[in-house]
């Protein structure tokens, strides 16, 4: 027997009653592939199913459509009745309510050796009833009594194409006289739920024929009804035929009980198979001479298969090809139309035109493939038997159509279904997305963000827990910031060494340690060994995600969200945590790098640097000059433009190192103060100073000459030195810290006046002012003109001076009144 995506308590819990009490040697198999490989030694598939139902089916429905006839039960602990009755109509043998003791698990092992005995014991039991004579017909009737569906020989019993009967009710086959009698056999089948009667029915051209009316209502309240030609027992069997007519209309009686049975409760039939065997079976007890096969259309083959055989008819060959199109299995099965033929081993063959020389028959069975019936012994069937093998072709027919329409409805059911819970979860991400937009957007500081997505996500009702955390650089171990959905004992309990929750291969350690998304899809069928799995799973969780928070290769944390429902967490959800793990590490590099500017407190780090990556160590070892870091101004369509002084060499070799220089672009010269060039350019993405910004430090000092460089940056308060250290040596390994001082900031004298300027210039008269001083535009005498300040802005000098004299004017209202927008 195989345990399929069961918990490892309940697997423990069963698996010593089945082996101990029943004998039954137990597999367990956690994944679809491990399933596959296992199933060609097993005789019984038992899952645990828990919902959503649309995610555990899988297996099931693969399981049933490779193995037809393999008994798979389901059981759980709860009962849905819905989710059952799903499972039931994907094929599950049977479904067992079990509580988590012995008694439960005996319950269960109990069901599945009844199930494997019925597989190979025969034990197919079906109970007789009334019925006479040859069954000719069978159709399925709505609540009101008109036709769903109609056998083929059902309509040629009354002259009808079946297709024209569908919507008709049922007494227009019937003359008038018998209005009353359908009346009270479908009160008396509304009452009893089964019923025979006797009654006259009338062919379409118009002739009077006595049939036998058999009518069992389904659960659905439609109804199964059968036909009996009694006129053909009239015309064509003699007294000599009434001992084998007995076994056959006890045979009829065991087929419309189990045609009933089926059709009457649909989530108990189990495969096509199974009905395919059972028809087989009805018929070899009703001629235990006869060899039959039931034969079902593949379509991967495109060929007819055997799906059923009596003893007898054994040898009969397992497949019908159509590649020879006049075959007597190509005629019935496409023509839809019995053929008679003189021999049917191994397969049907020689079509004959006289019934009465023929030593077997095939019959189509409704659209689903066809039934070979015969003799192999020399003896010849009896007209009786070509009825009676006709009318189980022709119910079996009704019943795989009926099987098969049910089958298209339930999968066009469970398309919807996962349709419908595709586009829940979609708006359920869109909406989430929409509230961290929002949430980044308003967010002034790091808690108010973290707290706020935390809150969020726990607010779309679809996830159960949610954390954010990071790792304390001084002891190790995960430190909690933030949490929504559950109570904090939960967190208290955890283990929180990194490496410990690393082995363990908890998601949010691990998540933070390799910066990739981790996930655990099925927390039961872990190890129990590991402390936060069962912490997680004693508060009810089944799948977790684990997502790191971190931008531009820094490390902000890391993002956990928590579900009670496993393998909540498809590509789809966990490629959407990822992507609002970016957007959350990026939001906060923003928070920390604007509280940079204004913070009060950090540590200044001076490193000596020699990497040939930084391409001003490469200017001074091959010119011989000395660099100097100015300054850096941000311009309005968001690129850098720096300013740094050159010494000791010649302007023309600066512009063309610079010029082949994958660091900056742009690069001019601005003025010249005696030896010294001032030059200004656009640092790219791959600068040292362009990396230093996008991790939030700001260069205080940069300086290089031929023997190496220097760089004194300052830290806000909020950045791990270590991390930065490390961010820093990665980029540059030849790079090695010389210094560090903690300090407390002093506020510049007039940063509320600075803020007040800057809120009070456009973007491009901030430039324009800021471009002029630092280009010695005011300098006495001028080191640059308004015509040079004007083309290191890209702009015409009447558009310079326009943007420079409104700066001015602010600038000067804020020194001198209270009204920082004077009116232009």
């Amino acid at each position: 027997m195989l345990f399929v995506d069961t918990g490892a308590t309940t697997v423990r819990a069963a698996k010593s009653v089945f082996e101990d009490e029943f004998g039954i040697d137990v597999t367990v198999a956690s994944r679809s592939d491990d399933v596959f490989r296992s199933l060609e030694s097993v005789d019984c598939v038992v899952q645990e199913i828990r919902p959503p139902i649309v995610h555990d089916l899988d297996v099931l429905e693969a399981v049933c459509d490779s193995f037809p006839g393999l008994p798979y039960i389901v059981f759980s602990e709860i009962r849905a009745t819905d989710l059952v009755g799903e499972a039931l109509s994907q094929g599950a043998t049977d479904y067992v309510r079990t509580d988590a003791d012995d008694a439960g698990y005996w319950l269960l092992a109990s069901r599945v050796r009844r199930a494997v005995d019925r597989r190979y014991g025969d034990e197919l039991e079906r109970s007789d009833g009334f019925y006479s004579d040859v069954v000719d017909g069978s159709c399925l009737l709505d609540e009101s009594g008109s036709f769903v569906a109609v056998s083929a020989s059902y309509g040629e019993l009354f002259g009808y194409d079946p297709e024209h009967l569908i919507g008709e009710s049922l007494p227009s086959v019937f003359p008038a006289s018998e209005a009353s009698t359908l009346e009270t056999v479908f009160d008396r089948v509304r009452r009893r739920g089964r019923t025979v009667e006797e009654v006259t029915a009338r062919r379409r051209d118009g002739d009077a024929v006595p049939v036998l009316v058999s009518l069992a209502r389904r659960a659905d309240d439609q109804y199964v009804c059968t036909v009996f030609d009694r006129s053909d027992r009239t015309a064509g069997i003699t007294a000599d035929t009434d001992h084998d007519t007995i076994g056959l209309e006890r045979a009829l009686s065991r087929l419309e009980a189990m045609v009933t049975e089926r059709l009457g409760n649909e989530t108990e039939t189990d495969t096509d198979q199974d009905l395919c065997e059972a028809v087989v079976e009805v018929i070899e007890n009703g001629n235990e001479s006869a060899a039959v096969a039931i034969y079902l259309y593949d379509e991967p083959t495109d060929g007819l298969s055997r799906r059923a055989v009596t003893t007898r008819f054994d040898e009969s060959a397992t497949t019908l090809s159509f590649e020879a199109e006049s075959t007597p299995a190509w005629t019935a099965f496409v023509e839809r139309t019995p053929v008679f033929v003189a021999d049917v081993h191994p397969e049907p063959a020689e079509p004959v035109q006289n019934p009465a020389m023929a030593r077997g028959l095939v019959v189509p069975v409704g659209t689903a493939g066809v039934l070979v019936a015969g003799t192999i012994d020399g003896t010849r069937l009896t007209p009786l038997d070509h009825a009676f093998v006709r009318l189980s072709s022709a119910t079996a027919g009704t019943v795989l159509d009926r099987i098969e329409s049910q089958r298209c409805l339930s999968e066009c059911h469970r398309r919807l279904e996962r349709a419908n819970l595709e586009t829940e979860r979609f708006e359920t991400r869109l909406d989430l997305v929409r509230h961290v937009a929002r949430v980044i957007g308003r967010a002034w500081t790091r808690p108010e963000l973290e707290r706020a997505i935390c809150e969020h996500v726990v607010a779309t009702g679809q996830y159960d827990f949610v954390r954010i955390a990071d790792v304390d650089e001084v002891d190790e171990r995960v430190r909690e910031r933030t949490w929504a959905g559950a109570e904090k004992p939960y967190l208290e309990r955890l283990d929180s060494s990194v490496d410990t929750l690393v082995g363990q291969g908890e998601p949010m350690a691990t998540a933070i340690e390799t910066k990739t998304v981790q996930a655990s899809r099925h927390l039961l069928t872990g190890s129990v060994d590991e402390q936060w799995r069962q912490e997680a799973v004693t508060r009810g969780y089944r799948s977790i995600v684990g997502v790191p928070l971190v931008f531009r290769e820094r490390t902000y944390g890391g993002l956990a969200v928590y579900s009670e429902q496993p393998d909540r967490f498809d590509d789809a959800e966990r490629d959407l945590f990822e992507d609002l793990g970016r957007w959350v590490a990026q939001a906060i590099h923003a928070i920390e790098t604007r509280a940079a500017l204004v913070g009060r407190g950090g540590v200044e780090l001076e490193f000596r640097v020699r990497d040939r990556e930084i391409e001003f160590l490469e200017w001074a070892r091959e010119t011989g000059c000395a660099f100097e870091f100015e300054t850096v101004v941000s311009r309005p369509d968001g690129s850098i433009r720096g300013f740094f002084t050159i010494s000791g060499a010649p302007v023309e070799r600066i512009l063309e190192l610079a010029s082949r220089s994958p660091s900056v672009t742009e690069t001019r010269l601005v003025t010249q103060r005696g030896d010294r060039h001032l030059f200004e350019c656009t640092f790219t993405e791959d600068s040292v100073v362009a990396r230093l910004l996008e991790y939030g430090v700001l260069p205080k000092t940069m300086s290089a000459s031929e023997d190496a460089g220097r760089l004194v940056v300052s830290l806000p308060d909020r950045t791990t030195v270590r991390e930065f250290v490390g961010f820093f040596t990665g980029l540059y390994p030849d790079s090695t810290l010389v210094r560090r001082q903690d300090h407390e900031f002093v506020d510049r004298p007039g940063y509320g006046f600075r803020s007040d300027l800057e809120n009070a210039l456009t973007d491009k008269q901030f430039e324009a002012l800021e471009t002029a001083f630092l280009s010695g535009y005011f300098d006495v005498p001028r080191e640059t003109t308004g015509e040079g300040v004007a083309d290191l802005l890209g702009v015409s000098q009447p558009t310079f001076n326009n943007h420079l004299r409104v700066a001015q004017r602010k600038l000067l209202s804020i020194v001198f009144t209270d009204d920082p927008d004077p009116k232009e």
